[in-house]
C-alpha cells in the first residue's frame, strides 16, 4: 500500500461522502478506492468509515485521522511545490521597494553583482521612505527597518541587525556642551527622524537600566541622509543608523555621544506577501543581499569601523 496515495484517497472519500464520487474525482475504479481505504483500516487496526446501503459516515477515529491527513498532505504538497520551484531558473521582473538612504548607500552598489549572477532577472528598484502596499502597488518585496509592521498579511524575514548611534558635530558640541547623562538630551536641540515608530522618544539602554527620553528639536525629516547632513552642519544631536555615518565618525566630523548608553538596536527586514511557496526570484534576492550585507559588515568590523546593516 502506498501510504500517501491511500491518505489522499481517504481524504476525497470523506470530503465527497462517496466511494463512487471519490473514484470519479481521482480517476480510479471504485474497487481501487475501496482497496486503499481498507488498506488504511487494516494498517491502523481501526475502522475509519461506517458504511450502510444509504449513507456513509466517518467514525470518531476516522474524523481525527482525516484532520491529521489534511495537515500532513498540505505539508507534502507544499514541499513538492517548493522543490519544483527550486529546480527552476530564477527569472522575470522583480519589483523592489527600499528606503532611500539604505538603497543609495548599500543596495544600489550590489545590484550589478546580483544581475550578473541571475541574468534572467530584471530588477525594478524604487527607493522611497514611505509605507507601501505591496499587493496594490505591485511590489514583489520591500526592504524596511523596524520589527513591527502594520500589515499582518505580510511575511517579515530578518536580514541583518542595524546598530544606531547618538551623535553630533564638534561645532554643535562646542556651542551647546556635551550631554553627560541621557536626561541632558532634554535641554538640547534633537534632530528627529519622522518615520520612526516613536520619533520624539529615544530609548537608550545603559549598564543597569534602560530609559526613554522625550526629546524636542527644531527639525524633523523623513530621510536618514538628510538627517545626517543636518547633524554635520551643527543643527543638533541625531540618532542615526550606523550604516549612514561610519566614515563621518571615523574622520571626526561627527562625535559619538553617551557611549555607555546604547540606542535600542533595530533590524532590516525583507517584507513579502504570504504565499504557499516563495518565488525563486524573491528567494534568491533575499539570500543574495543577506550574504552581501553580512560580508560588508564583517569587513567593516575588521577595519574597526561600525558595522553596516
Amino acid at each position: 500500500m502506498d501510504h500517501v496515495t491511500a491518505m489522499r484517497v481517504f481524504r476525497r472519500v470523506v470530503e465527497l461522502e462517496s466511494f463512487v464520487g471519490a473514484a470519479r474525482d481521482l480517476g480510479l475504479s471504485k474497487a481501487a478506492v475501496s482497496k486503499n481505504v481498507a488498506g488504511l483500516e487494516a494498517h491502523l487496526g481501526v475502522r475509519l468509515l461506517e458504511r450502510t446501503t444509504r449513507r456513509m459516515r466517518t467514525t470518531e477515529a476516522g474524523l481525527a485521522y482525516y484532520q491529521r491527513c489534511l495537515r500532513i498532505l498540505a505539508e507534502i504538497e507544499e514541499a513538492d511545490l517548493e522543490a519544483a520551484q527550486q529546480s527552476r531558473v530564477p527569472k522575470g521582473l522583480l519589483r523592489v521597494s527600499a528606503p532611500m538612504s539604505f538603497g543609495l548607500l548599500h543596495l544600489a552598489p550590489i545590484i550589478a553583482g546580483f544581475l550578473e549572477r541571475y541574468p534572467e532577472i530584471e530588477v525594478d528598484l524604487d527607493m522611497n521612505d514611505r509605507a507601501v502596499n505591496l499587493v496594490e502597488e505591485g511590489y514583489d518585496i520591500a526592504i524596511r527597518g523596524g520589527g513591527t509592521f502594520a500589515d499582518s498579511s505580510l511575511v517579515a524575514q530578518r536580514i541583518i541587525p542595524v546598530g544606531r548611534v547618538l551623535c553630533a558635530s564638534p561645532r554643535y558640541l562646542a556651542a551647546r556642551g556635551v550631554p553627560a547623562v541621557p536626561q541632558d538630551l532634554q535641554a538640547h536641540a534633537c534632530l528627529v527622524y519622522s518615520l520612526s515608530s516613536s520619533p520624539r522618544n529615544w530609548r537608550l539602554i545603559g549598564p543597569e537600566q534602560s530609559v526613554s527620553i522625550a526629546i524636542k528639536g527644531p527639525y524633523s525629516v523623513n530621510n536618514s541622509i538628510a538627517l545626517r547632513e543636518a547633524a554635520l552642519a551643527g543643527a543638533g544631536i541625531a540618532l542615526l543608523p550606523a550604516f549612514v555615518i561610519g566614515t563621518e565618525l571615523e574622520d571626526g566630523r561627527l562625535v559619538r555621544l553617551l557611549e555607555d548608553w546604547q540606542p535600542e538596536e533595530q533590524a532590516l527586514y525583507a517584507l513579502f506577501a504570504q504565499r504557499r511557496y516563495l518565488a525563486p526570484k524573491i528567494r534568491c534576492f533575499i539570500d543574495f543581499i543577506r550574504g552581501e550585507l553580512a560580508r560588508v559588515s564583517g569587513a567593516n568590523r575588521d577595519k574597526g569601523q561600525l558595522p553596516a546593516p
